[in-house]
């Protein structure tokens, strides 16, 4: 399984807009987002991101952690020295999103699914 269909099968959960999956620098490794999220965005919000989640991870990592916006939510799990980002709802069933990400972020650290560059502009 390719990295862009394993971040797709969380779109299985209902609400979901779309992941993409960062690398310790904050580099989009691999993406399912909507087109309103373009490449130049991703780039600039990775680095923020990644150093969020240094800042969440510090006293030891969390299995996960929730940044809540004004329109959705931002879900975020490590995956090896990355993070794997998952955009929804705020009425999310966290539960199933759990389960879902752990899913894609062993598939990513057993280094199952090959990350494909994020698209070009």
């Amino acid at each position: 399984m390719d990295a862009n269909r394993a971040l797709k099968s969380l779109r299985d959960i209902d609400g979901v807009y779309g992941s993409f999956l960062l690398n310790a620098a904050g580099d989009p490794v691999a993406r399912d987002l909507p087109a309103v999220f373009d490449d130049h965005t991703l780039s600039e919000s990775g680095v923020r991101i990644s150093r969020l989640w240094e800042v969440a991870a510090e006293g030891g990592a969390p299995e996960y952690t929730m940044l809540e916006f004004a329109e959705y939510c931002l879900f975020l799990r490590g995956v090896g020295s990355g993070c794997l980002c998952v955009v929804v709802p705020p009425q999310v069933n966290v539960l199933a999103l759990r389960l879902a990400a752990k899913w894609v972020a062993r598939n990513f650290e057993n280094g199952s699914p090959q990350a494909v560059p994020p698209r070009a502009s």
